[in-house]
């Protein structure tokens, strides 16, 4: 089937952060595209290893086209993102983080599927296999893993499935660049930034699922899913209170998943002062007027006059001690 050529009908943004190890493999991965109808912007925000200077040395060599957005200082992946976006020519965005890899087929067979899709569909989206820090497959794909409701993935009008897990990876998708602009962009509050994404998106527009692996996401040491995830930092903690704060009276919602999301604001506003984050006393006492629970008031009236979680366990196990001694 022949493709309709259009200038600039896609926008590639690689985003790179300490990936000097991956990126060329990537960076090639995307010059290897059957459908090269797309310029290319690569954001470095600020490695402290030799990426900046990789993918200089491969743009002058394989892409002079390139756009390089180098960040001197850390701004975040959302801002970042925001910036990208800005400079993209292209109608549809297709983004991979460089330390995964595209198949070669990837732009072209979403971009096919795309042409034929209303102005309502905002992305296509695809399957993965994951691989570990070498490049070995694992056993099960990033659907495989993620996605865990019965049935396929779904088309259409997808809210409700994704308010109970994300499970769109985002190096798999494609994705119209006027409903990025139509929700408002990437969101720099956030720590990472494609579930708040999938969700606003999926409010206003359809997705469509296009059964094929044309990705390789790549788990390695410092990837969010081994980092933030398995020891949530307080900016990933936030991150995940104001995500859910902002659908939590959505009509979207089941009366069971807001409960649930309910749990999950309570559960990011308590990590939050276990860190002792500033952020602490509001999130908590949000999460208080949702759930009405002595425990949560408690912990709110605690964090806001200043008792730390530790001093807390230390006074509670003061009293303890002092009423079995009674």
């Amino acid at each position: 089937m022949k493709i309709k050529q259009h200038s600039h009908a896609v926008t590639v943004i690689a985003l790179c952060y300490n990936h000097a190890k991956f990126l060329i493999e990537c960076l090639e991965s995307i010059q290897k595209q059957t459908f090269q109808d797309f310029d290319l912007i690569i954001t470095d925000d600020c490695s402290t290893d030799d990426s900046p200077a990789l993918i200089e040395v491969w743009i002058k060599k394989n892409r002079p086209t390139a756009q390089f957005i180098r960040h001197r200082a850390n701004v975040g992946l959302c801002k970042t993102l925001n910036e990208a976006i800005d400079q993209a020519q292209g109608e549809f965005i297709s983004m991979i983080a460089t330390d995964d890899i595209w198949e070669p087929q990837k732009i072209e067979r979403q971009f096919l599927v795309m042409q034929s899709q209303p102005l309502s569909v905002a992305v296509v989206y695809s399957d993965a296999i994951q691989m570990d820090e070498s490049g070995a497959t694992l056993p099960k794909s990033f659907l495989e893993a993620h996605f865990q409701l019965e049935g396929i993935p779904p088309t259409g009008k997808i809210f409700p499935a994704l308010a109970h897990r994300n499970f769109i990876p985002a190096m798999a998708t494609l994705i119209r660049r006027e409903a990025i602009k139509a929700v408002g962009g990437y969101d720099e509050r956030l720590s990472y930034e494609d579930y708040d994404m999938w969700l606003r998106l999926s409010e206003k527009f359809d997705f469509t699922f296009l059964p094929e692996t044309l990705a390789r996401y790549r788990i390695v040491s410092t990837s969010i899913i081994r980092t933030i995830f398995s020891k949530p930092t307080p900016n990933h903690c936030y991150t995940l209170f104001l995500i859910h704060e902002k659908w939590i009276a959505s009509k979207l919602l089941s009366l069971a998943r807001r409960d649930e999301w309910k749990e999950k604001m309570w559960g990011a506003a308590y990590m939050l002062y276990a860190h002792g984050d500033r952020r602490a006393k509001s999130c908590l006492w949000k999460a208080f007027y949702l759930n009405r629970r002595p425990r949560t008031f408690l912990m709110a009236i605690t964090c806001s006059l200043g008792l730390s979680r530790l001093r807390v366990k230390k006074l509670l196990s003061l009293l303890l001690v002092s009423t079995n001694h009674d």
